[in-house]
């Protein structure tokens, strides 16, 4: 699988990655595996390849169905008849690897993939680590006035005066 990656100038992304980490993947034949992971690449985009696209365009391959039974299936392109390259999974097996690859990707869309490969976060960007400091109020020399004082859209405390209510006449 991450030969292919590599002959695209992929950084190598082995998808053994996912059967290894993920238990509803372990089912699924290495050849088939490969084969996805080549069938996949190959409908991307050649001009924005990069590892990351080539992971989420598997998960959509496999999120789309097309292992479930009923669906196209994975032909074996080394074999004269139609052969379905995962003709040893089960349906559950097949369900299950659909279900997994839809969470994945939802996971890889909202930017945490990491936590499909069960990675830690990522590092937020020096420039966001010092506006949250700056909107704390840390980093600065500055008295906590003064840096309210320069940020017009900072909410200021209410202060209540000595109003008297009005009272309602009869």
């Amino acid at each position: 699988a991450g030969r292919h990656a590599m002959c695209l100038g992929l950084e190598p992304f082995s998808a053994t990655q996912l059967r290894q980490r993920m238990s509803p993947w372990t089912p699924l034949p290495e050849w088939a595996l490969e084969l996805l992971v080549q069938k996949s690449i190959a409908t991307l985009d050649t001009s924005e390849n990069s590892a990351g696209m080539a992971i989420q365009r598997v998960l959509e391959i496999l999120s789309a169905g097309l292992l479930l039974p009923g669906g196209p299936g994975l032909m074996d392109p080394c074999e004269r008849d139609t052969v379905d390259a995962c003709s040893s999974l089960t349906d559950q097996q097949r369900e299950d690897l659909t279900a997994s690859a839809q969470h994945a990707l939802r996971l890889t869309v909202f930017r945490q993939f990491y936590r499909v490969l069960g990675m830690d976060p990522p590092a937020p960007p020096a420039a966001a680590q010092q506006a949250r400091k700056r909107a704390a109020g840390e980093g600065t020399d500055a008295e906590p006035e003064a840096v309210a004082a320069e940020a017009p859209d900072a909410k200021k405390p209410k202060v209540e005066e000595d109003t008297p209510t009005p009272t309602p006449s009869v």
